[in-house]
C-alpha cells in the first residue's frame, strides 16, 4: 500500500512539469533508520578571536575545497578569500574592496556567492554587476563573465555548487530577484538554475523547476532545495514530504526517491511560539542596529518588519527535509527536520542513483562544504558569536 508520504510525493511530481509520469521511477525507501557510525576526526580549525590573525573572520559567507583538499574561505566583511593548505596553513589571500579588476564594491558584500572548481578556479558572484569574476587556481583576477538570460532582473543567487569537473555552477536554493518582471500575479513555480561559465557570457538554464507556495510569507514553507550530479543533473526537493526527485541536465524529472515519514502537522502552538520566537530574535537584531540619525526610518522599518511577522501564514505541515547537498563521491546528504522546535534531525546518505546508504544520527551538523578523500568543512561560532572553521574527515561504517 502507498504511504500518505508517498501519495504527497506522487502528487507532488505531477505539479512539476516534467516527464510523462510513465517514464519517471518512483523508489519507496524503507521506514526505519539504519544508523551509521558518525566518525568525523578533526584535521584543523581556523579561527581567532583576539585579532591579531589572518584568520579572525567577521563572516564565513562561503567554502570550498579543490581538488588537492586546499580550503576557500569567503568572508565578505573583511573582503577577501582565504586559501588553506591541508594542514591548515595559509597559503594566500585575494580579492579585495574597490572598483578594478578582481575587486568588489562594499554595500554589495554580503550578496557575494563562491564556487570553487576543482582545478582551484574560484568562481564569485557580483550582484553589483550582475555576473561572475573568475580566478586562476594562483588567486589572480582572470576575467568577467556577465549574467546572460534575465539578468536585468538583477538576481541574487543563494549558496552555490559546483558541477564536478565542469565549469559550471547550481543555485541550490530559488534564485531571488530585486526586480520582478511585472506587477501581475505570483508566479505558479520556483527555479534552480545552473550557469556556464565556460564562454564569454554565463548561459543560464533551468536546472530544477518547483512548484511555488501561493504567499511568499509562509513559515515552514516547502523550501526548493538542490544539489549538483555528477552527471550534470540534478537532485531537489520541493514538497513537504520525503520526496526527492532526479532531474536530468535538461531539468526532466526521471526518478523519485520516498520514505513514509510523514510532516509534522502546523499547531497553534507552533503558530504562536513560532511568531514569538521570530519576534524575540529581531528585538535582539533591532537593539543591535538601532542608529539615532536615521530614528524615523529605523522606526518605520521596525514596524514594518514586527507587522509581518505578527502576520504570517503558514503552510499545513512543517516540511520534511532541511537541507540537501552532494559529496565529491556522489554521495546524496538528506538532513531530515527534527521534531519542533528541533532544527537538527538526523541525515540520510543515499547512493547518487538514490539508494538508501544508511542514517547518521540526530546532533550531527551538515557539512558547509565537502572536499576530497573525505574532507567536511563546518561553520561553527565561539561564545563571542565569532565564526570559525573546523575542518574534519568523514568515515562513515554501519553499526
Amino acid at each position: 500500500m502507498r504511504t500518505l508520504a508517498a501519495s504527497a510525493a506522487l502528487l507532488a511530481a505531477l505539479a512539476t512539469p516534467a516527464r510523462p509520469l510513465a517514464t519517471q521511477e518512483l523508489i519507496e525507501l524503507p521506514a526505519e533508520d539504519r544508523l551509521l557510525d558518525a566518525d568525523f576526526e578533526e584535521v584543523y580549525r581556523v579561527g581567532s578571536v583576539d585579532g591579531g590573525g589572518w584568520d579572525m573572520f567577521g563572516n564565513v559567507a562561503g567554502l570550498g575545497f579543490d581538488g588537492v583538499g586546499n580550503l576557500y574561505i569567503l568572508d565578505p566583511l573583511a573582503m577577501r578569500i582565504s586559501v588553506v593548505d591541508p594542514e591548515g596553513i595559509l597559503v594566500r589571500q585575494f580579492i579585495g574592496e574597490g572598483e578594478g579588476p578582481g575587486e568588489f564594491e562594499r554595500e554589495f558584500a554580503k550578496a557575494l556567492r563562491m564556487a570553487v572548481m576543482r582545478d582551484g578556479m574560484v568562481a564569485v558572484y557580483d550582484p553589483e554587476y550582475v555576473g561572475f569574476a573568475l580566478f586562476g587556481a594562483d588567486g589572480e583576477f582572470d576575467r568577467t563573465i556577465p549574467m546572460g538570460g534575465d539578468r536585468w532582473r538583477w538576481p541574487i543567487l543563494p549558496d552555490l555548487q559546483v558541477f564536478p569537473g565542469m565549469e559550471r555552477v547550481l543555485s541550490t536554493t530559488s534564485v531571488i530577484y530585486m526586480s520582478r518582471p511585472d506587477p501581475g500575479p505570483r508566479p505558479q513555480f520556483r527555479h534552480a538554475f545552473s550557469y556556464d561559465l565556460s564562454g564569454d557570457e554565463a548561459v543560464v538554464d533551468t536546472a530544477a523547476r518547483a512548484w511555488n507556495p501561493p504567499s511568499d510569507r509562509h513559515a515552514f514553507k516547502p523550501e526548493l532545495i538542490a544539489a549538483a550530479l555528477a552527471s550534470g543533473g540534478v537532485v531537489y526537493s520541493d514538497s513537504s514530504a520525503y520526496a526527492i526527485k532526479f532531474a536530468a541536465p535538461d531539468s526532466r524529472v526521471t526518478r523519485i526517491v520516498t520514505r513514509p515519514l510523514r510532516p509534522e502537522p502546523i499547531t497553534n502552538r507552533i503558530k504562536a511560539e513560532e511568531i514569538e520566537r521570530r519576534l524575540e530574535s529581531f528585538q535582539t537584531r533591532r537593539a543591535a542596529t538601532g542608529d539615532p540619525t536615521r530614528q524615523a526610518a529605523v522606526h518605520a522599518m521596525i514596524e514594518a518588519e514586527r507587522a509581518r511577522i505578527e502576520s504570517m501564514e503558514f503552510y499545513a505541515e512543517i516540511p520534511v527535509l532541511l537541507e540537501m547537498r552532494t559529496d565529491w563521491a556522489g554521495t546524496i546528504w538528506v538532513h531530515r527536520r527534527g521534531e519542533y522546535p528541533d532544527t537538527e534531525g538526523p541525515i540520510d546518505l543515499l547512493t547518487p542513483e538514490g539508494s538508501y546508504v544508511g542514517t547518521l544520527p540526530a546532533g550531527i551538523a551538515l557539512p558547509d562544504a565537502f572536499g576530497p578523500d573525505g574532507l567536511v568543512a563546518f561553520v561553527e561560532t565561539d561564545g563571542f558569536d565569532l565564526p570559525y572553521v573546523v575542518v574534519k574527515r568523514f568515515r562513515g561504517g554501519t553499526h
